[in-house]
């Protein structure tokens, strides 16, 4: 039988406040990871909707239509680096992956001429 003021009842309480810790902490740790993580995709597809405009006004397309052409792939781009970036199992995997890819796309911007 638990005697409330026990040590049984003080270590109980201290073990469910620790766990609520834990889930609050998890909570805004998961929070956060969403947050950076769609912030570093959009990044990435900006730079890629730039190279593309940068590639096709470099292939000869006029440049308003080039850039019309790149906002829409844009539309594209975006929703498959979302789904690639949260499929990986691994969040720290993630994030190496995720500001890896970032990082080529800004290279790759500068290479063409098109960092914004």
């Amino acid at each position: 039988m638990v005697v409330k003021g026990s040590v049984l009842t003080d270590l109980n309480n201290r073990v469910n406040h620790t766990m609520a810790v834990y889930k609050w902490l998890y909570s805004i740790s998961m929070v956060v990871h969403s947050i950076v993580i769609c912030l570093l995709c959009y990044i990435s597809s900006s730079q890629l909707v730039n190279i593309t405009g940068a590639v096709l006004f470099h292939l000869g397309m006029v440049w308003t239509d080039a850039v019309v052409v790149a906002s829409m792939t844009g539309f594209i781009y975006l929703p498959v680096i979302l789904m690639w970036a949260f499929s990986r199992g691994n969040t720290l995997l993630t994030w190496v992956n995720v500001i890896g890819f970032t990082g080529i796309t800004f290279v790759a911007a500068w290479l063409a001429g098109a960092l914004v």
